[in-house]
């Protein structure tokens, strides 16, 4: 069951190269990181390089307000027929933005994409625990498969990974 788009004034585009600025920004917010695997710097610009170079297949989607970037999401497209029918992805959210309705407009937008665009039957997402954006997927219908107590180490203390999936 799809959600009704919130935020009319949220326009979503395919992502461009130039949103990389954006989105290390985004990772770089105070707290943020840990809500992803990224430790420092070095590491973020890694990960940006690699989320944004797959804009060129068309899987990743900018929500825009007023012609500023304000979150992101990616689907990491599966190589192997095996597999195509299910997909990771990944979204983020500004700090700002947060709680306002573009994450809601970004999940409902990566969906329709992944199932209409390419065939997705499985959408997966991975997350830490104590991420507070758990709201939002189990409020899309997500439901946790799985669950890795000894996945992250932060501080010298082990930090879970919660697996959820959706069909679509």
């Amino acid at each position: 069951m799809e959600k009704e788009i919130l935020r009319p004034d949220v326009n979503v585009r395919f992502t461009e190269m130039d949103d990389a600025p954006y989105l290390r920004q985004w990772l770089l917010e105070p707290g943020v990181l840990r809500g992803f695997p990224m430790q420092d710097v070095q590491e973020v610009d890694d990960a940006v390089k690699h989320w944004i170079s797959l804009s060129r297949y068309r899987c990743s989607l900018t929500a825009v307000i007023d012609g500023v970037p304000c979150g992101l999401t990616t689907l990491y497209l599966m190589p192997y027929r095996k597999l195509a029918h299910q997909c990771l992805f990944s979204i983020i959210v500004g700090t700002e933005y947060q709680g306002k309705g573009v994450g809601s407009v970004l999940l409902n937008n990566i969906m329709h994409l992944g199932k209409e665009q390419f065939r997705l039957e499985v959408l997966y997402l991975e997350y830490y625990e104590g991420n507070p954006a758990v709201h939002l997927y189990n409020k899309f219908g997500f439901k946790e498969v799985g669950r890795q107590n000894h996945f992250l180490k932060e501080d010298g203390k082990f930090v879970p990974k919660i697996t959820m999936e959706r069909l679509l």
